[in-house]
């Protein structure tokens, strides 16, 4: 990655906005039930279901509103409304109590999220090129991770006090406040474009893409409610540790495979191993089996996370970005979400999980042929670039060894 593909004050810049935004998204999720339980003490039930429905459902609305209306509004001042009140926000946290104040926060919290994160994701799309948005992406998730689990690893350190976890979310969620600092954020100015009207084929390769998307996160959502009973709580806490672990790690690698082979190559692979994690699980439902399936699970989510961050820029133009990862990375990620915290009966109470898990896992191999039928977005000719400049490359250290 070279400064004359992507300015480093603008790689810092849309890097840090980034991880701010979604390691503090990721941390919250993971505490919010916790932090609601103090909040609401004697209305654990309010805090596992209610809360958390409000703060993604206005997650969900605010982002997909603003993709629709975004142009209208400063990118800079958006994203400094959106910070901003997640601090405050994180902050009160720690400070109200109540069913009222709860319910108020949950709103503004997921305000908060809905308002920055489309023009976040869209300045990743717009601060890079088709070659190197893989590995801006990949770098991404991988800080995203690192911050993430070690702000977790942080808190279980300190005294169990709700104080230390909202000072960690006040930090966490003001790294993106240094991006501001740095660099200017806004819409890249290009004189004398027309607005481009995409063509319809762009849409259909987009939900190509979408499908497999979409039917990973509702096997995903579903996986909690296959995995129960005792005998697996330490086999979940192990394996929930390695996903993040694999998440972070193959985030990176995605990136790079992302712009070397393609973007079609980490889905296939992804879908792949997610499959094999639920078909292992239809066989035999053990605590190997468990915590195997969380860390494919990891494998796919990091895989996912980064090809997807991708492939709404590739397919896009500058006009239309907040609208493409509102739909196409926003939406599937706090829907699955949204969904696991629906109060559902378990599955193995009414069907055998082995049986649904075994369809999961051929349903996930299915779900390949949209992306077999999809175009590949970073075109053959700048795979085979990049390969004709690898083999120079490697001609030249020879020439110099010799």
């Amino acid at each position: 990655m070279t400064a004359s593909k992507i300015n480093k004050k603008k790689f810092v810049a849309v890097t840090l906005l980034n991880i701010g935004t979604l390691s503090w998204f990721f941390v919250l999720i993971f505490y919010i039930s916790d932090i609601f339980a103090v909040m609401i003490p004697n209305n654990t039930i309010w805090g596992l279901y209610v809360g958390n429905s409000i703060f993604y459902g206005f997650a969900i609305f605010w982002s997909i509103a603003i993709s629709f209306i975004g142009s209208r509004i400063n990118r800079r001042y958006l994203l400094f409304t959106s910070i901003i009140l997640g601090v405050i926000s994180t902050a009160l946290l720690g400070l109200l109590q109540g069913t009222f104040f709860a319910s108020i926060l949950s709103v503004l919290l997921g305000t908060s999220l809905g308002l920055g994160l489309p023009s976040s994701m869209a300045l990743v799309a717009d601060y890079t090129i088709v070659d190197n948005r893989g590995r801006v992406s990949g770098i991404i998730i991988l800080g995203t991770f690192i911050v993430a689990f070690v702000s977790m690893a942080i808190y279980r350190m300190l005294p169990p006090n709700i104080f230390n976890l909202i000072s960690i979310l006040i930090v966490v969620r003001s790294i993106s406040l240094v991006s501001l600092v740095t660099d200017k954020l806004g819409k890249p100015q290009k004189t004398g474009e027309k607005k481009i009207r995409l063509p319809l084929s762009t849409y259909r390769e987009f939900l190509f893409y979408l499908c497999p998307w979409v039917m990973f996160t509702i096997a995903s959502s579903l996986a909690r409610s296959l995995i129960i009973g005792e005998e697996f709580e330490s086999a979940y806490q192990i394996g929930t540790n390695l996903r993040w672990l694999f998440i972070a790690v193959f985030g990176l690698a995605a990136g790079f495979i992302a712009d070397r082979f393609g973007r079609k190559l980490p889905i296939i692979f992804g879908l792949a191993t997610f499959g094999i994690g639920y078909i292992l699980l239809g066989f035999s439902m053990n605590e190997i089996s468990v915590i195997t399936y969380y860390v494919l699970s990891g494998i796919t989510w990091g895989l996912f996370f980064v090809v997807f961050l991708v492939v709404p820029g590739d397919l896009s133009t500058p006009t239309l970005r907040e609208k493409f990862y509102a739909l196409g990375y926003i939406l599937p990620v706090t829907g699955l979400l949204a969904l696991s915290v629906i109060p559902v009966p378990n599955i193995p109470d009414i069907l055998d999980a082995n049986l649904i898990a075994q369809i999961l896992g051929v349903c996930l191999f299915v779900s390949m042929y949209p992306v077999f039928r999809a175009k590949e977005t970073l075109t053959e000719k700048k795979i085979r670039e990049r390969e004709m400049r690898e083999y120079t490359r490697r001609i030249g250290e020879l020439i110099d060894e010799a």
